[in-house]
């Protein structure tokens, strides 16, 4: 029988919540023993509030160490960045980000990659074993032209790219072993780490605050101590050394990479409104029709190659903006309502990349957004296609009939906002726990339809391209769409100045079908498509008919507008 709030001691719980970062199951007994609590309206006890913000910091730091990606691109010295397939960053170290300036989810444009000669990088491992080398550009440095080589590999565990900057020095085993053998000093080692890039005497002796003669007589000195007759002779043969010490290192981490092509590119950008970084990306058909996506709390935008073959196929050219707290786009300005500031984010978004009017494609949440926008600026939208949305929240019994799982944080939510937010957090540390490859679980766990979807290995690099997305920002985007959906949006849907169609899988445990008579009581002429033997993860099995109805939405074919 489970265990209550109220038969947990301060120290139990404490206890409970620490589990969450190492034990699966511990988040779904602290979901159970908290739920009775947050249903009810009496605020959680101070103690048990505190017991629980307490520990939050604590597991956060602990589960960040042991992130395997993060891990991954940790144990390097040198700056380290995983790229996914499409050539978006899924993670990098410190070194990397100080170096580049850049952050999660950016893309080859922040490293000063071509895209030609990404894919020219991508054949090259392809067709060659062992990690080869691309060339990056720092945005500080493009005017003087200075290019950074940087070494990669594919890693198969995670389906990435691993880049690592070289570094003009070998490692302490080597230098030991130069000392050894040739009985260089310190000095003499350094001038010859300067000579293997490339230096000349003069370019050492300012480098080094010393004078031309004396770096001459230490060069000289050097070369008679390694038995060769040149500053190259000895450059090359330190150089070789430590390129086979490195290959050394190398040769367990790298892993065999599937032969198949970059079919369909993920574009990666990023605009500026009221001081806010906001992100975007854009795929499919450059020469098609014009679509922005909104995205929702489950699928990503664009980091599922179904979505970007089927967007290509139907000629489609979708832009997806990351909306606030996901990916890169920061949080509304606090003067600003978070609504409003999305609609605000969407309008400079079609401002800059001139789109004139599109049709929306809104998944889950993103539909409120969508709606707001069409109301807005009704003239620039042609209609909306919404995948698996859940109505206005106007009983109770919505948010009962969901698994308790998903519940947990609408039900704290509407209990206290800051709970909801320690809610999120303890999502996030669960998240990090299950690793890129796992982290649907704390969506999909216990929901057999939608986890075969979810596992299927087609989606293996869509999964990992989205845990970053999402846990970025520590899960702020969830608490953004909180805030929205339990707001009365009801309005919004009635008032729909475009025509506005449903697609909802008929097995949806999130939002049972038979909740949708909502939308049906706000607009009798709701276009509703129940979708058979489709769950919440219609947005993956079912991405074909999306895109094509998509299609037909912007065409205007078989759609009619609905009556205000």
């Amino acid at each position: 029988m489970p265990l209550t709030s109220t038969d947990l001691s301060s120290a139990q719980l404490d206890q409970l919540v620490r589990s969450v970062a190492s034990q699966p199951e511990a988040f779904h007994q602290l979901v159970l023993a908290l739920m009775p609590m947050i249903a009810g309206e009496q605020p959680l006890a101070a103690e048990t509030a505190l017991t629980l913000s307490t520990a939050l910091h604590e597991i956060e730091q602990l589960v960040a160490e042991q992130d395997q990606l993060f891990t991954l691109i940790n144990n390097h010295n040198a700056p380290a960045i995983a790229l996914n397939e499409a050539g978006q960053i899924l993670a990098l170290n410190t070194a990397a980000a100080q170096l580049f300036h850049i952050s999660t989810g950016d893309g080859l444009a922040s490293l000063g990659i071509r895209r030609q000669d990404f894919v020219a990088f991508h054949q090259r491992l392809m067709n060659v074993p062992g990690p080869t080398l691309i060339k990056t550009q720092r945005l500080a440095s493009r005017a003087d032209n200075l290019p950074l080589i940087m070494m990669g590999r594919y890693n198969a565990q995670w389906q990435a790219f691993v880049l690592e900057a070289l570094q003009h020095a070998w490692p302490q085993s080597i230098d030991q072993a130069i000392k050894a053998l040739f009985g260089l000093s310190t000095s003499e080692r350094e001038i010859l780490s300067g000579l293997a890039r490339g230096l000349h005497a003069e370019q050492l002796a300012d480098e080094r605050q010393r004078s031309v003669t004396t770096v001459r007589q230490q060069i000289k000195s050097l070369l008679q101590k390694m038995g060769v007759s040149s500053q190259l002779q000895a450059a090359t043969l330190a150089a070789t050394a430590a390129a086979q010490a490195i290959n050394d290192r190398l040769n367990n981490q790298s892993s065999s990479m599937p032969r198949l092509p970059i079919t369909s590119q993920l574009q990666v950008g990023e605009i500026m409104r009221a001081q806010r970084r906001i992100g975007w990306r854009r795929f499919g058909d450059p020469q098609g029709q014009k679509i922005l996506m909104l995205h929702g709390p489950s699928f990503g935008a664009g980091e599922y190659e179904i979505d970007r073959s089927a967007a290509t196929k139907h000629h489609l050219d979708v832009f997806a903006i990351e909306r606030p707290g996901y990916g890169r786009t920061q949080l509304p300005n606090r003067s600003e309502d978070v609504l409003d500031c999305q609609i605000n984010d969407l309008l400079a978004f079609m401002d800059d990349q001139q789109l004139e009017q599109v049709t929306l494609l809104a998944h889950e949440a993103g539909l409120i957004p969508a709606l707001a926008l069409a109301c807005r600026s009704p003239e620039r939208i042609k209609g909306i296609l919404a995948i698996s949305a859940a109505p206005p929240f106007q009983r109770l019994e919505q948010i009962n009939a969901m698994p308790a799982h998903q519940a947990i944080f609408i039900q704290a939510a509407r209990h206290a906002p800051w709970l909801a937010r320690l809610m999120i957090r303890l999502l996030m540390v669960r998240t990090r726990h299950l690793g890129p490859e796992r982290w649907t679980e704390v969506i999909f766990e216990g929901i057999h339809q939608d986890q075969q979807v979810i596992q299927r290995n087609q989606h293996r690099s869509g999964v990992i391209g989205c845990y970053s997305f999402y846990l970025n920002q520590l899960g702020a985007g969830f608490e953004v769409d909180l805030k929205m959906m339990l707001k009365d949006w009801s309005s919004l849907f009635s008032l729909a100045p475009c025509p506005v169609v449903l697609m909802h899988g008929d097995h949806n445990t999130t939002t049972p079908v038979r909740t949708l008579d909502i939308f049906r009581q706000l607009q009798p002429a709701a276009d509703i498509r129940i979708i058979k033997n489709a769950g919440l993860t219609l947005a993956l099995s079912h991405s074909e008919q999306i895109y094509q109805t998509l299609a037909e939405i912007n065409q205007g074919r078989g759609i009619s507008t609905p009556s205000g």
